[in-house]
């Protein structure tokens, strides 16, 4: 019995960054606000002679990621003419990325679900104590991972070589996607939101576990 409990907490420990980092990654890589956000940053729409929206073409990325569309083509006015804007290549990049995601969000409900009955099973057995250890744990972890997955989008080489062992595409010059959304600064928008949004997930529920492993009073 002493082996399982082990067990439970350890995984609880593991699970707590994880449920955070995958939710919090789903949101970000989905939402159209970030893809606008680098659309304006950057200016490149009018650098390249894209004459499109950046509310337009934000929302298409969005609704490509959350599954509302199928191919990953948009027409508009490129370089003086109606075209499409999106080589075959491309869309084999960002269709990896979009089953990538997807993947993620099945290991997010797998996780959470998991961390829950751990949770659950802790509490069963009145071992409060050890729940407010596992997540101050987990939140210690939540700060590691944060910080070697920012080393991994700063720093050239980890993040080539995470490009390549992900990538099905090697982009070329003339393609308009990394023109659009350069890895350098696109990821570091995304790893802000990344972190923002999972920091919120992490409080929340560290104030659900204080309020519910609070100490058994003898007097009221």
């Amino acid at each position: 019995m002493k082996f399982l409990n082990r067990l439970i907490f350890a995984i609880l420990i593991l699970l707590i960054p994880v449920v955070c980092i995958l939710a919090a990654a789903n949101v970000s890589f989905r939402i159209a606000d970030v893809y606008r956000f680098e659309l304006n940053r950057s200016g490149v729409m009018k650098e390249i002679n894209l004459d499109e929206t950046t509310d337009n073409l934000a929302r298409f990325f969005s609704n490509y990621m959350l599954g509302k569309l199928d191919n990953f083509q948009y027409t508009a006015n490129y370089m003086g003419r109606e075209r499409p804007v999106f080589g075959v290549g491309e869309g084999a990049a960002m269709s990896r990325f979009r089953n990538l995601l997807n993947m993620s969000l099945a290991a997010l409900a797998a996780s959470a679900l998991l961390a829950f009955l751990a949770f659950c099973v802790l509490l069963w057995q009145k071992k409060k104590e050890a729940v407010r250890v596992a997540y101050n744990a987990g939140t210690a972890l939540y700060a590691l991972a944060s910080a070697a997955l920012l080393a991994a989008i700063v720093l050239d080489g980890p993040r080539e070589e995470l490009f390549g062992r992900l990538s099905v595409y090697r982009f070329e010059e003339s393609d308009l996607l990394p023109q659009l959304l350069p890895a350098s600064s696109f990821l570091v928008e995304n790893y802000v939101v990344v972190v923002v949004i999972s920091f919120i997930l992490l409080s929340l529920g560290r104030s659900a576990v204080k309020r519910l492993t609070l100490p058994d009073r003898m007097f009221y």
